[in-house]
């Protein structure tokens, strides 16, 4: 164990793990087709089956159970195509770096005393929370959690030690 004082907080891109994300929710989208298919395959022979003994109302209840299985796979369809834009925009290198000196998110380095806020952002459909570094001339720069292995806690303490307790990183938006 090293006595040295630790100078800085680096952490990167975990490109591993988006792609983990990435591939599970494909496997999840594929998934969701194959039930929609056979969803479509089984309403529509039974809508057919009861319009034959004479109840048309089958097809109404039919129609109903094949739009919502629909919106089930365009949302997981939805989720699928963020998870791999996320991949395709995630660049190996630095995603975070805390210093003495100041702060820098996804590629926006600022001094202590340029920091308006460093705060967590609320998830979203198909979307991890996000860590959002706003200056005060109000350019910002965020990164999603999950490209990065460190705990939004880690941060937070990290960030009020290197500033001096001027800055901390809002973390109610992971509050449930």
């Amino acid at each position: 164990m090293s006595g040295a004082p630790i100078e800085e907080l680096l952490v990167s891109y975990d490109l591993e793990r988006v792609a983990e994300k990435a591939e599970r929710r494909r496997r999840l989208f594929r998934s969701r087709m194959i039930s929609l298919l056979i969803t479509v395959v089984v309403v529509l022979g039974f809508a057919i089956w009861l319009r034959s003994k004479g109840q048309p109302a089958g097809l109404w209840l039919s129609a109903l159970i094949i739009l919502i299985s629909g919106a089930w796979a365009a949302v997981t369809f939805v989720i699928f195509r963020r998870a791999r834009h996320d991949l395709a925009e995630l660049r190996p290198g630095t995603a975070i770096r805390v210093d003495r000196g100041g702060i820098e998110i996804a590629g926006l380095r600022a001094g202590w005393a340029d920091v308006r806020s460093v705060a967590t952002t609320k998830a979203g459909i198909g979307r991890s929370p996000r860590l959002q570094l706003t200056l005060l001339d109000g350019r910002t720069a965020s990164l999603a959690l999950d490209q990065v292995t460190v705990l939004p806690a880690t941060l937070d303490s990290t960030v009020r030690a290197y500033s001096g307790g001027r800055q901390g990183v809002d973390l109610t938006a992971l509050e449930i």
